[in-house]
């Protein structure tokens, strides 16, 4: 039976899709570790293809840069490639083998002098930690027994994980092999960039409508930008904040400069929480040697993490970026947990990605949809104007609240008053001492049962009184 595009718009097809797709997706939820299992295993066969689609991503910009500016001038693209591929990957190799001479054994010394001298630091530390603690009046013996049970604990450790030490030395030894196969795939995939680039194109532009391909493609630059000026920018950033905290270092005459200033390096490639790995790593080994120079240590690396957030890598990314800090930590949590410690260096350019695609032609797309124009746009400017406007309204209606309320009491009052003077005015009232003597009189009256209404002659004796009692009437 021939399938006929007409079925589509039929409402059970529609459903029907719909249904199948929710149990496929609750399928998949149910047997997630399963299936997470298979990713892996793929994954992991296919490792050597994408470490070395990375070394080559890598080192393609530097590639680039020879081919523009050092062999530009060539007409042949294969040769003014070749030339340029050439240099950069012997740029590269003698920059690694000048680590492996000269920073590989330092390290290798600084760690054996570590261990060798954990226990006079062990002993140097608890001396330490005596002192502070009778001049603080306060108990730390416990800080003392652990250090006493830290070199023990350590020996037995090691003694009972052998098995998994020896485990962990084959895996390292099975990288080092991918590695190195993933480094000669980078080769070819540098030498055949052009090739592979021409082939994606052409595979797009024949499985998509013209303007479906100029998006798509125009989508795969943004991201390529993104990429490859955060991986650049990153690993610079690295060099600087390492170069400076030997530096540093070398200054104030502590040691384990070359260790420690790696360390740091290294881990302020990774986001948010590399720096405070690199801080605690290198003031755990300075606190054993000098606790002093693990308080100037940490003191430097906050000041240096302060100036590289907010000097150093905003100069170096620029506003290419521009992700929230939520979405980036959401990343770093979830890259973390689902591809360890490369999910975590990737997941703020990830982070930009999901960003910017979402912005660009999902939201936008929903957007023209709708009919909605750009003035129309929420922006984050314009929600807190809003936000502020509101609250000037509602402070400007508790100020109108408040305002009738005095009015209404002033005209309460004053109605009040009004008739006050009106009750007054009924019963023939007037102010002054008459008046108090009217109603005196008046209750006196009331009480007796005597009639309101004064005999004769009675009015006239009233006003004579109420005459000499008057201040202004001196007789």
């Amino acid at each position: 039976m021939k399938f006929k595009k007409e079925w589509l718009k039929n409402k059970w097809v529609e459903n029907a899709l719909a249904l199948c797709i929710g149990v496929l997706f609750f399928v998949l939820l149910w047997n997630f570790g399963a299936v997470f299992g298979v990713i892996g295993r793929i994954f992991k066969f296919i490792t050597p293809v994408i470490i070395g689609a990375a070394i080559a991503y890598i080192i393609d910009p530097l590639a680039r840069l020879f081919e523009h500016h050092l062999f530009g001038k060539l007409k042949k693209w294969q040769l003014r490639r070749m030339l340029a591929v050439t240099v950069a990957l012997i740029l590269i190799l003698v920059l690694v083998v000048t680590l492996m001479v000269y920073l590989v054994p330092q390290l290798v010394d600084s760690i054996k002098q570590f261990v060798e001298n954990l226990d006079g630091y062990s002993a140097s530390l608890k001396k330490f930690i005596s002192g502070l603690s009778d001049k603080l009046k306060i108990n730390l013996s416990g800080v003392n027994d652990f250090l006493d049970n830290l070199v023990s604990n350590v020996v037995k450790w090691i003694g009972d994980n052998k098995e998994l030490i020896l485990n962990k030395g084959l895996d390292f030894g099975s990288g080092l092999i991918t590695f190195l196969l993933g480094a000669i795939l980078a080769i070819y995939f540098l030498f055949g960039k052009y090739f592979i680039l021409a082939g994606g194109k052409r595979f797009f532009r024949a499985a998509m409508p013209a303007e479906r391909y100029h998006s798509t493609m125009s989508f795969f630059n943004r991201c390529n930008q993104i990429m490859t000026r955060y991986v650049a920018c990153d690993v610079l950033d690295g060099i600087i904040i390492g170069v400076v905290n030997g530096i540093f270092m070398a200054i104030m005459g502590m040691p384990y400069v070359i260790l420690i200033s790696v360390v740091v390096g290294v881990t302020n490639l990774a986001p948010t929480f590399g720096p405070l790995v690199g801080a605690v790593i290198g003031g755990l080994i300075l606190v054993l040697v000098n606790p002093l120079y693990a308080l100037i240590f940490l003191v430097f690396t906050l000041v240096l993490q302060t100036i590289d957030g907010y000097v150093i890598k905003p100069k170096l990314f620029g506003d290419s970026l521009g992700v929230s800090s939520v979405m980036i930590l959401v990343f770093i949590i979830l890259g973390g947990r689902m591809f360890g410690i490369l999910g975590v260096l990737l997941s703020i350019p990830i982070a930009a990605i999901v960003d910017f695609s979402y912005h660009d032609f999902i939201l936008a797309r929903l957007e023209r949809k709708r009919g909605i124009s750009d003035g129309e746009v929420e922006t984050p400017e314009a929600e807190s104007k809003k936000s502020m406007q509101e609250l000037s309204d509602k402070e400007q209606d508790r100020e109108e609240r408040r305002e009738e309320r005095k009015e209404q009491r002033k005209t309460e009052k004053e109605q009040e008053k009004q008739a006050k003077e009106q009750e007054r005015q009924e019963h023939g009232e007037r102010p002054g001492v008459k008046g108090i003597l009217d109603r005196l009189k008046r209750d006196d009256d009331k009480d007796t049962g005597a009639s309101d209404k004064p005999e004769e002659g009675e009015e006239d004796f009233w006003e004579e009184k109420d005459d000499d009692l008057n201040p202004k009437n001196p007789k």
